[in-house]
């Protein structure tokens, strides 16, 4: 076999080898993601706190409502009872009588949207909950499919690996040097062929001196576009 010949087949298990690398590469990543579970549990444990801070808000709001409704209930026994005789205390009674109603009427407003805010956020929690419990089963089997395949990859990858520096063995340390440069920096295109005069590398059409030094050539000669080697189709 040609240098160049051996050249193109090197060229084809380097590829098929940045294939097997990429797939093993990708059931990786899809493992270390655990499917987006622990997204999925985190947002889980935001709407229970969520929830659990909107119940407690809730109950301070009642236990407020329960208070105040007291303390006014006193203020108007006071206002009303016929007791006070005294202008000054009455008139400071009835701006604290005034206020403490205005603070009733407050929290009752309040108190409806912190209850809605409360079953929202416990709504929510129970989706993702079920929305959770789903795909952990689904995990569950995935993740043993993902380990299976992420073996067979790497078992695929390994022998590839070891035909390619079989291949590699063969060729000429210095043609294989420059074939390693231009492969890694072409994209994994380091070796083209040239048909009918064609460098299929860059599509240019070599000069009639270039043709005539690669038939002439023991092996691969460089395009004149710098990009990748040759070899006559």
């Amino acid at each position: 076999m040609t240098i160049a010949k051996s050249l193109l087949s090197l060229q084809d298990t380097d590829q098929t080898l940045a294939l097997r690398r990429r797939e093993y590469r990708e059931i990786e990543a899809e493992l270390d993601s655990e499917g987006g579970l622990p997204e999925l549990r985190d947002n889980c444990e935001k709407n229970r706190v969520r929830e659990l801070e909107a119940k407690v808000e809730t109950a301070r709001l009642e236990s407020d409502l329960a208070s105040l409704k007291d303390h006014v209930g006193e203020l108007e026994t006071r206002l009303y009872g016929g007791a006070i005789t005294n202008v000054r205390e009455l008139t400071a009674i009835e701006t604290e009588y005034s206020a403490a109603r205005r603070n009733l009427a407050q929290i009752e407003e309040s108190i409806a949207p912190a209850e809605v805010a409360a079953e929202h956020a416990r709504q929510q929690f129970e989706d993702l909950t079920k929305e959770l419990g789903d795909k952990e089963k689904i995990w569950e089997t995935r993740q043993v499919e993902l380990r299976q395949n992420k073996a067979k990859a790497g078992s695929a990858f390994n022998e590839m690996l070891g035909l390619r520096n079989a291949e590699a063995s063969q060729i000429p340390e210095e043609d294989l040097a420059r074939y390693t440069r231009l492969f890694r920096s072409n994209r994994g295109i380091a070796v083209v062929r040239v048909d009918r005069g064609v460098c299929q590398g860059c599509a240019v059409r070599l000069p009639v001196g270039e043709l005539t030094r690669l038939r002439a050539a023991a092996g691969p000669i460089p395009c004149s576009c710098g990009r990748a080697l040759l070899t006559e189709q």
